[in-house]
């Protein structure tokens, strides 16, 4: 305990768990994993402690996963109970997102960061302006079949997966393309983020054990002092989150996803 309080100075725990209380309710509310608000504040963080870059990301995406996997678990069921989960969609899209997580975790441990970043950003902000318009824009009015179908899924988990996001900040406005309810798209989304942060928070578990330089509570490319911190706030805000998006209307939640998504895509170029 001596350590982690040396490690992690009070003012680091605090903006850990304010952090953890926004992504309680982003996970709740709109399906966000909240790995595109953790990774960033991460990084901030281990660049304090003193990491070098490279570790730092490696890092700051391995926890980000490990707290998407604790805090889904609480937006997901609290979803299931509201009953705002597709569970066809989800039995369609789920080996896709697999093999999407695979192609994810191999590129992210080879392609270049800055190429990675900038493709999550120009999807989030296509994305946000296509959350923005509404269902005046959509690329068809049912669901794609056959091959087709596997695109899209295929693209979300590996790019959820490359950059350390949870899948709902991807899945939710790729599926109101076809014109899939919002809210079940939301619900859906925060069970695609246990899918995708499962395999993944295993890898990063299980890598760099070797490495130097780490906080004294890394396991592998896992913080867990920080994933403690983030989660604990977020598995109490979450499920009250859920019953906000259950009431409220879809033309708020998209205008709200479409904020979302527009601040994430920005805070990725800035970064």
């Amino acid at each position: 305990m001596a350590e982690l309080i040396s490690a992690y100075p009070p003012g680091i725990w605090l903006i850990l768990l304010a952090t953890g209380l926004v992504i309680g309710v982003l996970a709740g509310l709109l399906g966000v994993g909240g790995g595109v608000i953790a990774v960033p504040i991460l990084l901030e963080v281990f660049d304090a402690l003193g990491m070098a870059e490279a570790p730092a990301i490696s890092l700051a995406v391995g926890t980000a996963q490990a707290t998407i996997l604790v805090t889904s678990l609480t937006a997901a069921t609290a979803h299931w109970r509201a009953d705002t989960i597709d569970w066809s969609l989800v039995r369609n899209w789920t080996p896709s997102l697999i093999v999407g997580i695979a192609v994810g975790l191999i590129l992210a441990s080879c392609a270049p960061v800055n190429l990675l970043t900038s493709l999550f950003a120009a999807a989030a902000a296509g994305l946000a302006l296509k959350m923005a318009i509404g269902d005046r824009l959509v690329i068809t009015r049912t669901p794609p079949r056959g091959v087709l179908s596997h695109i899209a899924p295929i693209a979300v988990g590996g790019l959820a997966a490359a950059v350390g996001v949870g899948g709902g900040t991807l899945s939710t406005p790729v599926l109101t393309l076809f014109s899939f309810p919002l809210k079940r798209a939301i619900g859906a989304g925060a069970l695609f983020n246990l899918v995708i942060s499962l395999p993944a928070t295993i890898v990063f578990l299980n890598a760099d054990h070797q490495a130097e330089g780490r906080p004294v509570d890394a396991l592998g490319d896992v913080a867990l002092f920080c994933v403690a911190a983030l989660s604990i706030p977020a598995l109490f805000v979450a499920p009250a989150a859920a019953g906000w998006s259950t009431r409220a209307s879809v033309a708020l939640l998209r205008r709200l996803f479409a904020l979302c998504l527009a601040a994430i895509a920005a805070r990725m170029v800035f970064r």
